[in-house]
């Protein structure tokens, strides 16, 4: 059985969620071009806390390649957060998922039903996700390292 209903990508509407999580990446990671890493608390709805961590993978000349890993602060956490693996493109300042999970380049749009169960807008709602997980670290995030003063 196949579905009528055909997913029709809004190119504008993907591009600009890309566009404002570079953004976001930004705020969060001023120190992108020359820092390895950074590290974030964030606070959760349960008394479960979580930890964020933004990790450079590769450096090239016009774009990076970002890890995204969320770990729980529990031995038991009560939900498994996915890691993400970004692509971020300096020259259009945009940053978008290329892998989610054992997941990776995916289309932007696909039939249903596939093999994969995937949904049709599955690359749309996956930058999306990343843009909520993003702004939630911007309004809830803290750091983990010690203040200085000199």
């Amino acid at each position: 059985m196949t579905n009528r209903y055909i997913y029709i990508p809004n190119l504008a509407a993907d591009m600009a969620e890309c566009d404002a999580n570079y953004i976001r990446l930004r705020q969060l990671f001023p120190g992108m071009d020359s820092d390895d890493d950074i590290e974030l608390g964030i606070r959760t709805r349960t008394e479960e806390g979580a930890t964020v961590v933004i990790n450079i993978k590769e450096r090239c000349p016009y774009t990076t390649m970002v890890a995204v890993t969320v770990s729980s602060e529990n031995e038991e956490p009560l939900i498994k957060w996915p890691s993400l693996e970004l692509r971020i493109y300096h020259d259009v300042n945009s940053a978008e998922v290329v892998r989610f999970e054992r997941h990776r380049n995916f289309r932007f749009r696909y039939p249903t039903p596939n093999e994969h169960m995937f949904q049709p807008d599955e690359k749309s709602q996956i930058n999306k996700y990343l843009g909520e997980l993003l702004t939630y670290c911007i309004e809830h995030g803290y750091s983990l390292e010690p203040l200085e003063f000199s």
